[in-house]
């Protein structure tokens, strides 16, 4: 699947500490803040056709930023929204990656789920949860996790992986 083709204008000279969540760091030499998918597709592209470093930033939570900075594109994932479905008895719930992976614990223990309640208290982001295989108290994602929508950098194509 190829989103659709978009412009792209990144900033220049963006301070990193505050996206991190021990607040230290320099700046990006570019940054840009993804919303969508397409964004991301656009951002790659943008470092190839440059040949310029990119960093994908989630939640800054497994972060440490080198007081120089970052010479390179400095993407941060936001994209949001969740979506809860029944299927038989079962709840499905499709998470964007730049939810917060506490927040959507929390939403999901108010509801009466069980599976990942163990989870909670982990910083960071929706994107970063399956990486990182986060696990605590018996319990890891790697468990209730089906699927996830990623975007292959070497093929340019946006994939779903099982």
């Amino acid at each position: 699947m190829r989103p659709a083709e978009q412009t792209l204008t990144p900033r220049a000279r963006v301070p990193l500490a505050p996206l991190s969540t021990i607040g230290v760091g320099g700046e990006a030499r570019w940054f840009v803040r993804a919303e969508t998918i397409a964004d991301i597709v656009a951002s790659h592209r943008w470092c190839v056709e440059r040949n310029v470093p990119l960093l994908v930033l989630g939640g800054g939570s497994n972060l440490v930023i080198a007081d120089e900075g970052i010479d390179g594109l400095v993407l941060q994932v936001a994209l949001r929204g969740l979506e809860w479905r029944r299927r038989g008895d079962e709840t499905v719930l499709r998470a964007s990656a730049g939810e917060s992976w506490d927040d959507l614990v929390s939403t999901a223990v108010s509801r009466g789920l069980a599976g990942i309640e163990c989870l909670s208290g982990i910083p960071g982001s929706v994107g970063g949860t399956p990486i990182q295989n986060v696990g605590a108290y018996g319990q890891e994602i790697a468990a209730t996790l089906e699927e996830v929508t990623a975007f292959d950098r070497r093929t340019g194509e946006v994939t779903t992986l099982t």
